[in-house]
């Protein structure tokens, strides 16, 4: 199983507004497509700098950093006008969920006909959902769109032989929900502080605790109800994110001074 984390490279937003513009406000207003073409020319330069890099399996990660302007927000500023944008929002963290494996390839074996098969897995807080799948020279195929997968290994292959899952092939990631609460003097008097669910992965899993004033850098997205039946048009709201720095912390102990994520 896979649980090395290589480096994550941080983009300044500010620093890409000041080289282009126009590409600065199409990362802000259409993120997905625009953080898959960056991480795969960050890792297209990574191949071209290191062949050790480039012999291994190894993918480097992209965390966006700088000012966002006006979807710099709190929980309670998350609206429906930043769905789908790239968001970062300011907070006390409230509560940290347990680190998570999360499955994301599949290895199987089959004994009669000796073929290795692989399964992709995706759920709805994929960060790609929706764009194009790539081929295997990295070429976008329109007609075919990532969409979420069931999470249930396959047993037999199409010609109804057993198959073995070879979990020492699999791929796993790191995956956590932390809860990020508006800080309560920057809360409207007489009100109760706001929250939203964080979801981090990777090399962010455990970054922080409880107490902790942070700036969290993501995809705002809503996340479609798995209940067949459903008649409601809400639906519960996370930030995907791509990149955490810690303030400062409220809680016992804790140190004052800023401590961006490396």
């Amino acid at each position: 199983s896979t649980s090395l984390h290589p480096p994550r490279i941080s983009v300044s937003l500010s620093h890409l507004r000041s080289l282009s513009p126009q590409l600065a406000n199409q990362l802000l207003h259409n993120p997905v497509p625009h953080l898959r073409a960056l991480q795969d020319a960050v890792n297209d330069i990574a191949d071209s700098e290191s062949d050790k890099f480039a012999a291994s399996d190894a993918k480097l990660e992209v965390g966006i950093d700088g000012s966002l302007g006006r979807t710099h927000v709190s929980p309670r500023g998350l609206k429906s006008d930043c769905l789908r944008r790239m968001v970062c929002v300011e907070g006390i963290v409230t509560k940290c969920g347990g680190v998570r494996p999360k499955v994301v390839k599949s290895v199987h074996y089959c004994p009669t006909t000796g073929a290795t098969t692989t399964k992709q897995y995706r759920d709805s807080t994929s960060l790609y959902l929706g764009l194009p799948r790539l081929d295997r020279d990295g070429t976008e195929m329109p007609d075919a769109l990532l969409s979420v997968t069931n999470s249930v290994y396959p047993t037999k292959d199409k010609e109804n032989n057993p198959l073995e899952t070879e979990f020492g092939m699999c791929e796993f990631e790191d995956s956590q929900t932390v809860t990020l609460q508006e800080m309560p003097e920057r809360a409207p008097m007489g009100q109760l502080p706001r929250s939203v669910d964080v979801v981090v992965s990777k090399d962010l899993v455990d970054l922080v605790k409880p107490g902790d004033r942070i700036q969290a850098y993501g995809v705002f997205r809503a996340l479609g109800s798995s209940a067949t039946n459903e008649t409601s048009g809400v639906f519960r709201t996370v930030v995907i994110a791509n990149n955490l720095k810690v303030l400062g912390s409220d809680s016992a102990g804790g140190g004052g001074g800023p401590k961006p994520h490396p």
